[in-house]
């Protein structure tokens, strides 16, 4: 199915249309997600923003530069809802395979993203709706440097 990702103009925040997914870019280096849960593993049907749904799943994403060709993650997701799981055993474990999952996901986008990067491509030239966030940064960054 065909996903869009609408952000206001000259913000730094935006939403999944047509699900409940609503993500924030924190400059420099964090993104902030809140998915729309209305039983556990379903998005709640086709509310336009995750802050009309009733429970949530959070994600913090933070990406650390250590050196020219690499950068340490941080991941960390969180439920505002079901408290009851953190009494369960090995719960945590069933958390971490599920981190590794979603991060696993997007793993191959980067690391093509990087190797063309280290070749010289600007990788900025053909956003996708995805982007917006990123690109809106990088020119409130570059008029900063430059005014």
């Amino acid at each position: 199915s065909l996903v869009k990702f609408l952000a206001p103009a000259n913000d730094l925040q935006g939403y999944w249309d047509p699900y409940p997914i609503d993500m924030e870019f924190r400059p420099p280096c964090a993104v902030l997600s809140t998915i729309g849960i209305s039983k556990p593993g379903k998005l709640e049907g086709q509310k336009s923003t995750a802050r009309e749904c009733s429970t949530h799943l959070h994600q913090l994403h933070v990406c650390l530069p250590s050196t020219r060709q690499k950068t340490r993650l941080l991941y960390r997701m969180s439920l505002d809802f079901a408290p009851i799981l953190k009494h369960i055993p090995f719960m945590r474990y069933l958390w971490r395979h599920f981190a590794e999952k979603v991060l696993n996901e997007d793993l191959r986008l980067v690391l093509g993203q990087q190797e063309r990067m280290i070749n010289g491509a600007n990788v900025w030239n053909l956003p996708v709706s995805y982007d917006k966030l990123g690109v809106r940064y990088r020119l409130w960054r570059d008029s900063v440097e430059q005014g």
